[in-house]
């Protein structure tokens, strides 16, 4: 009995490894909510096979076949789909805009304050005086950009906003366009609505600029920032 939940140990651990290559290094890497569901499952499949005799092992096995191709199913359709993937995988949050906290999507993501300065504090930046841009991450972890990374550094003032209003004012009025975070506007062929509010800026503006960098449709741009004024778009290379 023994030597028979030494081999199953070994061939899962095998098994589960030849799978998360399959699926491939976003799962290590960035745990999404949907990435971890799929992973708690599948360890959950590994401990019952390993423990459980009366049914035949290569049942668990094959479960755990099928909860891979789901993921990489769901992975690909995600990708064609971008407001479906906004679904499983959530979207990353603004938290801080040019020094301004963001109270109102803070309360949207229940994240406090508490959170913030522990998250900081793992970055090793002392204070939210640092802080310049704060994006949430759909994985929960936090991307900072300081002051100190900019090229003018104006006078630090943290404030709350409470409206998007006030947000795209404070935004535009008081940062120079070289200074703006490269906030994404289009991705995988779609207008990220949001951003272009905060940044005042119109689809027709949009519009504009990928015809004068010589594309036909927003459709055709996996991704595009702006930065500096200007609209960014990535090139890709079509085999």
């Amino acid at each position: 009995m023994g030597i028979h939940i030494l081999i199953k140990t070994a061939l899962v651990y095998f098994f589960i490894l030849i799978v998360l290559k399959i699926m491939g290094k976003r799962e290590i890497g960035q745990l999404s909510l949907f990435d971890f569901v799929i992973l708690l499952m599948i360890a959950d499949v590994a401990v019952m096979g390993i423990d459980n005799e009366e049914i035949p092992f290569y049942f668990f096995l094959l479960a755990i076949t099928i909860l891979a191709v789901i993921q990489k199913t769901l992975s690909f359709v995600l990708l064609k789909i971008p407001g479906l993937r906004d679904f499983f995988d959530g979207k990353e949050s603004v938290i801080i805009i040019d020094g301004k906290v963001n109270i109102k999507e803070m309360r949207k993501q229940n994240y406090n304050f508490n959170d913030l300065v522990v998250q900081l504090r793992l970055k090793n930046i002392r204070s939210l005086s640092e802080v310049r841009y704060l994006i949430l991450e759909t994985n929960g972890e936090i991307s900072v950009f300081k002051y100190d990374e900019f090229n003018n550094t104006p006078s630090v003032n943290i404030k709350s906003k409470t409206n998007d209003t006030t947000a795209t004012k404070q935004l535009t009025n008081q940062t120079s366009d070289k200074d703006i975070y490269p906030f994404p506007i289009i991705l995988s062929g779609k207008v990220c609505k949001d951003n272009i509010k905060l940044l005042n800026i119109s689809e027709k503006w949009i519009i504009k600029k990928i015809k004068e960098k010589g594309y036909e449709e927003i459709n055709d741009i996996y991704y595009a920032t702006y930065e500096d004024g200007d609209l960014f778009i990535l090139e890709v290379y079509k085999f």
